[in-house]
């Protein structure tokens, strides 16, 4: 449908939305056990082409809710997000994930729930926004026995979507990034003093047993929301039969209140334990951000990861030190904590530094690789994590990065591998039972250097299509004659797309192989791909740890979106474009 005239451009989020619920046709979704949140209307149709797709979208906010069902709202309407009661609670969890807030938080009356989406704003960028209706706190209160708990586990689970970088698409999510947003919401509600029968409340009383085409059914949810609650309580010592409440804040009593009834909570209300400022004798069990500075909790256990399985769901790492041995000294680890939280705040990239006490069996790279994947380190659309491991027992360190700071980093490894191995060689040995702050800052020599080299880069999808990226190549080949060229005024030169298109080949020949970058395939590490999109020929490079971390597969002959880095364009239509491969999701 066409964009209507009545429609500002300049609405909050105008133009394109991406829902990472269930937006296809309702017909095969199972009706949710409450009718207090089910759909209003169906999603829109899918549009015969990309523009048309975009017209419709722009004109009628496709949304999906908790719950997979579809909902149609009007963006306008969007703008009417004042009420702070949803953006208190969001505040009051993200305190206890121990990582930045991507996204914003806006209201809509039209919202059954609540939804995590990705929209263009008005610069064209795209942003994260959980959208919810300002009444359905006290809605879901009410369905789920005024359990405070409830609604801060849907919250939550929003929240893990856009934490962990899920790619959103056309025709709704997929299920496993669901289970991997229900496995964080029951993390996060450990950490904040949620007994597992709360964490899985809402859940239980809101979702259909049979699965959906994009939503698993009630039991895989509630299932992984147990895993995550598990894991949370085997890092920090508690007791984990699921009968106890843990120790734990809890949820801010006026953030519920602002958003639901007043009355009594059906659980025993959670305990509250004080936190202190960290000295170099305060044992280390948690980190969480408390105002703008993040603190480490007393009174702890040593830091617990879960063992690498390739089948295990994946769940977003609320740490940037782990420390299994607890031989980094308090204060420094803290201070450091301090500096990759606010780099991946203003820079987006997330590094995360593992003192290992078993590598299970495994290299330490594969070991590191396996954290990252089942740690999330990163967003998972456009590959901006690091892991580094250093594990003393097994005298091994291990490097693995994110596709996209691979691509910046790659010719580095060896030397902070070397780093890594000086705290080994020389500063483990002359540790007592906890390094001083000159050994421990030279286990952070890696991370730190890393930190350094990465605050330049660009982490936004600039553009939404093939033809937008070459239009803009276009308009500055046309100007380049009048001027010297200068790579960093370049609108188009490395920059991240979106683009959707069918895999040809998964091994590049005949008139293609001309085009094959050698020397490129060997810094990416991975041969390209042959996808066709647009009518257009592209080589796009693919590492292979990259289709690791992916909840799927390449398939030939499969449809994708696509999420690149620009290497090599050109105005010759025979020409092959050359991409870089970051993240990529199957096409309905």
């Amino acid at each position: 449908m066409p964009l209507p005239t009545s429609l500002p451009r300049n609405t909050l989020f105008g133009a394109m939305l991406l829902a990472l619920g269930a937006c296809g046709s309702n017909d095969n979704i199972a009706a949710p056990r409450t009718t207090a949140l089910a759909a209003n209307d169906r999603a829109p149709a899918a549009a015969a082409n990309e523009q048309a797709m975009i017209d419709e979208i722009t004109s009628s906010l496709q949304a999906c809710s908790y719950d997979g069902s579809p909902v149609r709202i009007e963006t306008e309407k969007m703008a009417m997000g004042v009420n702070a009661s949803g953006k208190n609670v969001v505040s009051e969890i993200m305190k206890f994930t121990g990582l930045p807030q991507n996204f914003d938080v806006v209201e809509h009356p039209e919202v059954p729930n609540a939804a995590a989406v990705i929209m263009l704003g008005p610069d064209k960028l795209p942003r994260r926004v959980i959208a919810y209706n300002p009444a359905f706190m006290s809605d879901v209160r009410k369905a789920t026995a005024n359990n405070n708990w409830a609604p801060i586990s849907i919250m939550a689970h929003e929240i893990g979507h856009h934490l962990s970088g899920h790619t959103i698409q056309p025709g709704g999510s997929q299920p496993p990034t669901e289970l991997e947003a229900d496995k964080f919401s029951g993390f996060v509600l450990y950490k904040m003093g949620a007994a597992l029968a709360d964490a899985q409340k809402a859940m239980n009383a809101l979702v259909p047993d049979s699965d959906g085409p994009t939503h698993p059914g009630r039991g895989k949810r509630v299932r992984a929301i147990a895993e995550g609650w598990e894991q949370a309580c085997a890092q920090q010592g508690g007791d984990c039969d699921g009968n106890v409440a843990p120790v734990g804040r809890g949820p801010d009593p006026g953030a519920v209140a602002s958003t639901s009834t007043k009355e009594p909570s059906s659980s025993a209300p959670p305990r509250t334990v004080a936190s202190r400022e960290v000295t170099r004798s305060t044992p280390v069990d948690d980190v969480a951000k408390v105002g703008n500075t993040v603190r480490i909790a007393a009174n702890a256990a040593l830091d617990v990861l879960p063992a690498p399985d390739t089948n295990a769901l994946p769940s977003k790492f609320g740490k940037f030190v782990i420390d299994e041995i607890g031989i980094l000294d308090p204060a420094t680890r803290a201070a450091f904590e301090q500096r990759m939280f606010e780099h991946a705040e203003k820079h987006g990239i997330e590094i995360v530094s593992i003192v290992a006490s078993d590598l299970h069996g495994l290299s330490a790279d594969d070991y590191a690789q396996a954290m990252m994947r089942q740690l999330r380190v990163g967003k998972l659309d456009v590959g901006n994590g690091t892991v580094l491991v250093a594990s003393p027992k097994d005298g091994q360190v291990g490097v693995a990065m994110g596709p996209g700071v691979m691509l910046e980093m790659r010719n580095y490894i060896a030397l902070e591998k070397k780093r890594l191995s000086n705290f080994i060689d020389s500063g483990y040995p002359n540790c007592k039972s906890v390094c001083n702050a000159a050994w421990t800052e030279r286990f952070f020599a890696a991370a730190a250097h890393i930190a350094d080299d990465t605050d330049s880069q660009d982490w936004q999808i600039r553009f939404q299509s093939l033809g937008e990226i070459l239009g803009a190549f276009e308009a500055e080949q046309q100007t380049r004659s009048e001027r010297r060229y200068d790579p960093k005024s370049d609108p188009t030169n490395g920059k991240i797309l979106r683009l959707q298109g069918e895999l040809a080949s998964r091994n590049v020949g005949g008139s293609l192989t001309h085009w094959v970058n050698q020397p490129h395939t060997r810094i990416v590490g991975g041969d390209p791909v042959h996808v066709i999109s647009e009518g257009r020929d592209l080589l796009i490079y693919v590492a292979p740890e990259t289709e690791r971390l992916m909840v799927g597969k390449l398939a030939e002959g499969g449809r994708y979106s696509f999420i690149v880095r620009e290497s090599a364009l050109s105005r010759n239509p025979k020409d092959a474009l050359s991409f870089d491969l970051l993240s990529f999701d199957a096409l309905p």
